[in-house]
């Protein structure tokens, strides 16, 4: 009778000593760098960037970091190379089945969580910037999430998690352009610069306005009529009123200007011209009927999100 607290109080033994077997376990197993960088990886795939900013070592407070555009299909920590100091830096590769990328991200002994488990943390936060901007606009897309250039043609930072990828885009009525996609990485480009070019929607409105700009012209009864891109000078006598019309359509063409933020705009149109004169010398009366052809140039410009034409005056 007296053997049997020796036994139970060895079982409890065996048990607590198994249980700290665990625990060592567990926690050798947790707390290494190669599971501080799956973690990272984790949350930045499941775009959970509060934990991705806590993991990546970021000041608390600090502006956070854009996540990744897409869903990777890879993920996994494939070795470490021991740097010394006690430091480690471990390969890991992060993506999707077409990018996928590999990088290598140094760790070192961080303070030891509650004085005993062993932690760890980037050397370097894992963030990488960029320089975005659009040629000819000042707004673009980084995954969905429009920004804004301080002006048409600047760039502005850009700060994103490695290994994300950033899809670069630009969305406006006005103003297209092919998207890039970025995965960062230490191969990636330090500035993207995208090139724009007018959509349909600002093509037809400058159509619109420039046949408004002719109509107009058109309507005037005069040889000369002021401030349009055509006129006619007769010598001899007008009998009655010079009668104008628009034979063909504008085609209309917008380039790139070399100041951001302005197309140049150039139309060409086919005017017809009806009039009677009387020739001086002779008296004879004969009826003029013409086609001249109309140059019109202009740009555009991009203000507070519209595009305003502006017409130049015709060359003197």
């Amino acid at each position: 009778m007296k053997r049997a607290p020796l036994v139970w109080g060895g079982a409890v033994a065996a048990v607590a000593a198994a249980g700290a077997g665990l625990l060592a376990l567990v926690i050798g197993a947790t707390a290494t760098p190669e599971a501080h960088v799956e973690r990272y990886l984790q949350a930045l795939a499941a775009d959970d960037l509060v934990t991705a900013s806590r993991l990546a070592g970021l000041p608390e407070g600090s502006p956070t970091p854009v996540g990744d555009a897409g869903e990777p299909a890879v993920l996994a920590v494939l070795g470490r190379i021991e740097r010394g100091d006690d430091r480690v830096a471990i390969i890991a590769e992060y993506g999707g089945p077409t990018d996928a990328a590999t990088v290598i991200l140094t760790l070192a002994p961080a303070e030891p969580l509650l004085g005993i488990i062993p932690q760890w943390s980037f050397t370097t936060p894992p963030v990488r910037s960029l320089e975005v901007g659009v040629d000819q606009h000042d707004e673009f897309l980084i995954n969905d999430e429009r920004l804004a250039a301080a002006a048409a043609g600047e760039t502005a930072r850009v700060t994103g998690f490695v290994p994300a990828r950033l899809e670069i885009g630009i969305a406006d009525p006005y103003v297209d352009g092919r998207s890039v996609s970025v995965r960062l990485t230490g191969a990636a480009p330090r500035v993207v610069v995208l090139e724009a070019e007018p959509t349909a929607r600002l093509e037809r409105g400058v159509l619109q306005e420039v046949e408004a700009f002719l109509a107009d012209c058109v309507e005037q009864e005069v040889l000369q009529p002021a401030g349009c891109p055509f006129g006619r000078a007769i010598d001899d006598r007008v009998l009655g009123l010079p009668q104008w019309e628009l034979v063909s359509d504008p085609v209309v063409s917008l380039t790139a200007s070399s100041t951001p933020g302005t197309w140049e705009v150039r139309a060409l149109a086919e005017v017809g011209l009806r009039v009677t004169v009387q020739r001086l010398f002779d008296g004879r009366i004969s009826d003029v009927d013409t086609t001249l052809t109309a140059t019109i140039t202009g740009e555009v410009v991009m203000r507070d999100g519209m595009p305003r034409l502006t017409i130049a005056p015709p060359r003197s």
